[in-house]
């Protein structure tokens, strides 16, 4: 297994199962779960490693790690729309101005 197979770089797992988890704050913690969750759910391996970091994460987690996790997956799985026309005139003159 290469290391792009897995789901976290070299060492990071290990980081966050060391006291890494206690420098994330609850924000951090909830979409980095959400993202791995996401990779997991696409086919990337998941060390037992990275397996105990991401359920430690998810039980320090509170119901905003969940509906961060559920809105990911909903954008990714979510048909596109092909009647809906997105304006970014107002963006562009937003930016413009600076």
């Amino acid at each position: 297994m290469s290391e792009q197979d897995t789901l976290m770089v070299a060492g990071k797992a290990q980081w966050l199962l060391e006291g890494g988890i206690d420098e994330l704050d609850e924000g951090e913690r909830a979409l980095l779960l959400a993202l791995a969750r996401l990779d997991a759910d696409t086919g990337r391996t998941v060390t037992q490693e990275e397996r105990q970091a991401l359920e430690q994460i998810a039980a320090r987690s509170g119901a905003e790690a969940e509906k961060i996790s559920s809105a990911v997956k909903h954008m990714v799985e979510a048909k596109a729309q092909n009647n809906r026309r997105l304006d970014w005139s107002a963006l562009k003159k937003r930016l413009r101005r600076k």
